[in-house]
């Protein structure tokens, strides 16, 4: 179980170590349960946000990334996502790796990743989905630090409780609505 905190530290105190390597042979070769909130499952995944300011992002260079543990390839998961404001911030770490898949798991909200490959909602709150596969434009690269990003087609879905994701499809199986919320 990797707590919260500070993402940069849970890369760089266990990144590249034994455990680190352990772990990361356990979870691709065997039924292993790694766990993560906050800061804790930020860092499980291939790149990770390292920092960056809500309020200035979606423009180049406000957003910092870094390399993360790897458990979750193709994947860059961001916490607190609904009460901090953080669309801008994973809608600039897709334009820096428009490659991989940005999760942002709202508070009291989180997933259940099987197989590598799947995962479900769980919790009260929402995962928002974001697939940069099909951008039609992405203009991060040719910008100067400071400039307002555009990105074009850049698809978001809201995921709720017991909805699932293929990752490597990219499909979407929602689940029916409960009797309690009809």
């Amino acid at each position: 179980m990797f707590s919260g905190g500070d993402q940069s530290k849970i890369a760089k105190f266990i990144g590249n170590t034994k455990a680190h390597q352990i772990l990361s042979d356990r979870y691709q070769n065997e039924r292993f349960v790694i766990a993560g909130t906050s800061a804790g499952a930020m860092a499980m995944s291939e790149y990770m946000i390292a920092g960056g300011s809500s309020q200035e992002s979606l423009n180049k260079g406000a957003v910092l990334m870094r390399k993360g543990l790897g458990l979750l390839p193709g994947l860059v998961i961001d916490t607190h996502f609904v009460k901090r404001g953080r669309f801008g911030r994973i809608a600039e770490a897709m334009a820096i790796h428009p490659n991989l898949l940005g999760l942002g798991l709202a508070e009291d909200t989180g997933i259940v990743i099987e197989q590598r490959n799947q995962f479900k909602v769980i919790g009260s709150g929402m995962v928002l989905v974001f697939d940069p596969s099909k951008l039609t434009h992405n203009t991060h690269s040719e910008l100067s630090e400071g400039t307002p990003i555009s990105l074009g087609n850049l698809v978001v879905h809201i995921l709720a409780n017991n909805d699932k994701f293929t990752i490597d499809n990219r499909e979407i199986n929602i689940s029916p609505m409960d009797a309690e919320y009809i």
